[in-house]
């Protein structure tokens, strides 16, 4: 009896280890499966974080928000430590950005190492920083000084990267409107404003290697003249009836154009093969839709923001380039990634986010799988941190309850 009692036991032994052999296995392998993404990046597209709000989450919780939805770049507007800190490893590659107001400053050849030293050399190659945007649209404004001070600026961080051997790793450009064109229309009639100083900065990224970036947005060109814009056109939303046209067609290249973006990118880069600089890239540094505006601001809502934003993330995710230079890659940084209620001007400028800063989407503009989203919403509501990785979470419940199942057994 005792025997068979004994023999009794190490079977039923067995019988948990079997089981805690097999529970093991599994946990590795969804352990393993959820390492992986619900959808593949999109190479060439970015999100433009800024952060004039209240409210915002912490850098660390961006970081987690980004990687949720699959992003591997973005634009910051100026070197904030914790921001480039949290970065470090994390997969996502940083445009870090100077503002206008401390362009004069970087003048200095001396000012411009240290702030290399400071806000990049530190950081890199941890923190994944491809460029430095020198001030946004100055040619667009009317301070004649800060635009004479942008060439020596981005000439002495250069040379500050050379400094470090980051030359070649970091590129240096500046951000332009669209109204640094004379003509835009039809695309292959893009032209660039006369302008010593454009001439001056195009010499400067042929010879450094750099992008033209250019903050590009249907929106303004619908808001101006929305009886006068297609505003399929303008929102990717191609149809052709007899009573509505959302193409366009350059008269004299024969190319066709189902988008405005399209139309502007290649209206910027004619300009730039008229002044010989045909092999330049353009990079899209901005461009989005706000979800609301003040009455005067046509379109501005969310059905045109959550159409225009979700066909541009589809646009990119083709890979194709535009129809002048289909080889070309078209790489485009969404403005932004929150709603920034600091914002000045319009109301439209506080409402151009894919996020609110609690980290709920303002709308669905289609980067992530219902799977992720329900886990997001679930770990937002219970646990206090909504911006914890889907992934995290996922292999978090997971873990729960093989240990809990490994305990009962």
């Amino acid at each position: 009896m005792d025997f068979f009692m004994l023999l009794c036991h190490n079977q039923r032994t067995f019988h948990r280890h079997s089981i805690r052999l097999h529970g093991c296995c599994i946990l590795l392998c969804v352990l393993s499966f959820s390492s992986l993404d619900f959808h593949e990046a999109i190479s060439n597209l970015g999100i433009n974080y800024g952060r004039i709000a209240d409210n915002l989450p912490t850098p660390l919780q961006v970081v987690a928000l980004l990687q949720s939805i699959s992003v591997t770049k973005t634009r910051i507007y100026d070197a904030d430590s914790t921001v480039l800190k949290a970065f470090a490893r994390s997969g996502i590659s940083i445009i870090v950005g100077i503002g206008n107001e401390n362009v004069r400053s970087l003048t200095s050849p001396s000012l411009a190492y240290d702030w290399v030293e400071t806000n990049i050399a530190v950081y890199y190659p941890a923190t994944a920083v491809i460029g430095i945007a020198v001030g946004n649209e100055v040619l667009s404004g009317n301070d004649t000084q800060l635009m004479s001070d942008l060439i020596p600026a981005m000439r002495n961080l250069y040379a500050a990267l050379s400094s470090f051997s980051l030359q070649d790793k970091i590129f240096i450009s500046t951000a332009h409107s669209l109204a640094v064109l004379s003509s835009s229309y039809p695309p292959s009639a893009g032209a660039f404003a006369p302008s010593t100083y454009m001439t001056q900065i195009l010499q400067f990224l042929a010879m450094t290697n750099a992008p033209f970036m250019v903050n590009a947005y249907p929106f303004f060109a619908y808001k101006g003249s929305p009886s006068g814009v297609s505003l399929q056109y303008v929102l990717f939303q191609t149809i052709q009836t007899p009573n509505a046209v959302s193409i366009v067609t350059d008269s004299s290249t024969g190319l066709v154009y189902q988008n405005m973006l399209d139309a502007q990118v290649d209206a910027v880069y004619c300009a730039l093969e008229a002044m010989g600089y045909a092999n330049m890239e353009v990079i899209v540094s901005e461009t989005g839709w706000p979800s609301a505006g003040d009455p005067d601001e046509a379109g501005a809502n969310i059905p045109n923001a959550q159409a225009y934003n979700s066909n541009l993330i589809k646009r990119l995710a083709t890979g194709e380039g535009t129809p002048a230079h289909p080889s070309k890659p078209f790489q485009a940084y969404i403005f932004a990634l929150f709603n920034e209620d600091r914002k000045p001007g319009p109301k439209s400028e506080r409402h151009y986010g894919l996020f609110n800063p609690d980290g709920s989407r303002v709308y669905d503009f289609g980067l992530d799988s219902p799977l992720a989203y329900t886990i997001h919403s679930l770990s937002s509501a219970a646990s206090g941190y909504p911006y914890l990785s889907t992934i995290h979470t996922l292999q978090f419940v997971v873990l729960a309850v093989f240990l809990f199942s490994w305990y009962m057994y």
